[in-house]
């Protein structure tokens, strides 16, 4: 099959390999796409603690069943539309036997500690797999995994219906929790987002988006809301900014919910934090119903991811897929397409 491996920094090679060893506990999946994120730039640029060349990287992945070994039957069956949930926990650690999976002692991932989805087709095991229904369209399913972390985030938080929501970072993670805040009951969400062509996708979303580079968010958020604070912000960026405009920007008694990956450990006014008595949530990945979470905001079409979606290029050209994603001025959500 082909593949695009990762065999060094910046070094993506589209090759012929080897399709995937099925044994009695696998299934065999076709891929439809796989997304690229920002853990697959981690490991492009040779930053990934873990990654080891070569690899298979990709782990946003949705296919169809092309081999269901011995989990034939009425459940898996050849040709099912399927979502891959690429999380590799032990079930032995403390976490895992409390039912906190998603975040084991020894979590690992699919396109990182396994061959992943930016190929023809990926093994996986049967629990893994997530059927989607006909009512998601393959461009819908193609951004279950980054949605669910939205959905997660959002179950995390102590958000309620009613509230006005801060989210910073409009790339696709900032975008997809501004949508699943909306559809959750938010009075308004408000969009902080520095480059033009994210903030236009939140603005023909029927967001309220500012730069925060060109006025302060506190200011933005009352010329657009009427208040200098909202009642919850989800912070989706890792930048030292976006934090320190958290704080600033959250309301006495309100809730901050970290979600972006910061590449270094960030500064924070823990005093103001304290002073307005403001509660923290943080968010990793997902658990398995945050994806069924995302699969019915989906089918009920009040999440649009179609404007998120602005590359769709074939495996083969995979290394100029990740060149774009590396100088996203212009692109969001980005798809290996094998077909």
């Amino acid at each position: 099959m082909q593949a695009a491996l990762y065999c060094g920094k910046e070094d993506i090679r589209v090759q012929s390999i080897p399709e995937p060893e099925v044994g009695p506990a696998d299934v065999l999946v076709r891929v439809v796409s796989t997304g690229i994120c920002g853990t697959d730039m981690q490991i492009y640029g040779g930053r990934h603690p873990r990654a080891r060349a070569p690899l298979v990287p990709g782990h946003e992945i949705f296919g169809r069943i092309a081999d269901a070994g011995n989990a034939a039957g009425a459940k898996w069956r050849t040709g099912m539309r399927v979502a891959a949930y690429p999380l590799l926990y032990c079930r032995c650690c403390r976490p895992c036997r409390e039912g906190n999976t998603h975040v084991c002692e020894k979590l690992g991932l699919t396109g990182i500690d396994c061959d992943g989805g930016f190929a023809e087709y990926v093994k996986v095991a049967p629990h893994q797999l997530i059927p989607v229904p006909d009512e998601v369209s393959d461009l819908q399913a193609a951004v279950i995994e980054p949605l669910a972390v939205a959905v997660h985030a959002v179950n995390e938080s102590n958000f309620q219906v009613g509230q006005t929501a801060l989210v910073t970072g409009g790339g696709p993670i900032g975008n997809l929790l501004a949508q699943t805040l909306r559809a959750a009951g938010a009075r308004q969400v408000v969009v902080s987002e520095c480059k033009p062509f994210r903030r236009e996708i939140a603005g023909s979303l029927g967001f309220a988006a500012f730069d925060p580079s060109a006025e302060t968010a506190p200011e933005a958020l009352e010329r657009l809301t009427g208040e200098r604070c909202a009642d919850i912000v989800f912070e989706a960026t890792g930048h030292a900014a976006a934090y320190h405009d958290a704080v600033a920007c959250c309301s006495v008694r309100g809730q901050i919910s970290f979600v972006g990956i910061p590449k270094t450990p960030p500064a924070l006014d823990i005093l103001k934090i304290v002073y307005k008595e403001i509660q923290t949530t943080s968010a990793r990945v997902y658990r398995f119903r945050d994806y069924l979470g995302a699969i019915a905001l989906l089918s009920r079409g009040v999440v649009d991811v179609a404007p998120l979606v602005t590359d769709r290029i074939a495996l083969a050209e995979a290394p100029l897929a990740y060149r774009k994603m590396r100088d996203a001025d212009s692109s969001a959500k980005i798809l290996v397409v094998p077909e």
